[in-house]
């Protein structure tokens, strides 16, 4: 259901996007700094063997990228954002433990934007996406990178010809290896990795400030 919906909405603001195109064109090829602050939810997991649950705390996230404006009401951006939170896991045996130290999760991610339509001079809806790498780091414990995406929509609102301000949802999975398995083809059997999705989702306000 939530890819559904997801996927749903993307499509909706593409379609707009391409119908608006015609209408306006943002001059291409600013330069622009991207702070960023916002607040993360989710993060849990279901399928660590010995585990019933485990659980990420809700925090405040902030980062920050650089911009720039390209053709046909679109803009690309690449972007740091770091997280952290307390880590709390439930045995298979109803106890409660907690880490030793905050989850951290740093994100490098290259994304681009869509415009969906300019309804006023200063204000216009936008579809993202990107994809990167997160980082996963906590203090006793290896420091391991994984494959990231984002989905993402937000509205976009200039202040002046120097400064902007962005409001954004935004859909962080992280694909999660959390134990094995055997998939078979009519030739042979193979061990693959099994896991779910590390779900995190991000309500955030960025500064686009144009030099």
């Amino acid at each position: 259901m939530r890819w559904k919906a997801v996927m749903l909405v993307g499509g909706l603001l593409i379609a707009q996007a391409g119908a608006a195109l015609a209408q306006y064109s943002e001059p291409s090829g600013k330069l622009e700094i991207l702070p960023f602050a916002g607040y993360r939810w989710g993060g849990g997991l279901s399928t660590v063997t010995g585990f019933r649950s485990i659980d990420t705390q809700d925090n405040w996230a902030y980062g920050v990228g650089l911009g720039m404006t390209t053709p046909k009401n679109s803009g690309v951006e690449l972007a740091w954002t770091h997280f952290q939170g307390d880590v709390t896991g439930v045995t298979n045996g109803g106890l409660t433990v907690k880490g030793r130290s905050p989850l951290k999760r740093d994100d490098i991610m290259l994304n681009g934007l869509w415009y969906a339509y300019r309804p006023t001079k200063q204000t216009k809806p936008y579809f993202t996406a990107g994809l990167g790498a997160a980082i996963f780091s906590a203090d006793g414990l290896s420091t391991i990178g994984r494959f990231s995406w984002m989905l993402g929509i937000g509205i976009h609102r200039d202040i002046n010809e120097k400064a902007a301000l962005r409001i954004s949802g935004k859909w962080t999975p992280v694909w999660i290896t959390t134990g094995s398995g055997v998939w078979c083809d009519p030739f042979y059997c193979y061990s693959v990795g099994t896991g779910e999705n590390f779900d995190q989702w991000e309500a955030g306000l960025t500064l686009v400030l144009k030099p």
